[in-house]
C-alpha cells in the first residue's frame, strides 16, 4: 500500500500515461515534447532513488 503514495511511482505512472495516451489516443503530441517528458520523470525518480538511499544508509 506504501506504494501507491510515493512520487516516484505517481511519476512513472503519469509519464506512462502520456506516453500510451499520445500513442493510442492520438494526442498527436509533439515527441520532442514526450521526450522531454520523460526524460524530466526519469531524472527525479533516479534523483529520488539517490536521495532515499542516502537517507537509509544515514540511518544504520
Amino acid at each position: 500500500m506504501k506504494k501507491f503514495t510515493s512520487r516516484k511511482f505517481w511519476m512513472a505512472v503519469v509519464s506512462a500515461a502520456v506516453i500510451l495516451g499520445n500513442e493510442g489516443l492520438g494526442l498527436e503530441l509533439p515527441t520532442e515534447s514526450i521526450m522531454t517528458v520523460a526524460a524530466v520523470a526519469i531524472s527525479y525518480i533516479l534523483g529520488e532513488s539517490y536521495v532515499d538511499s542516502q537517507k537509509s544508509d544515514n540511518k544504520n
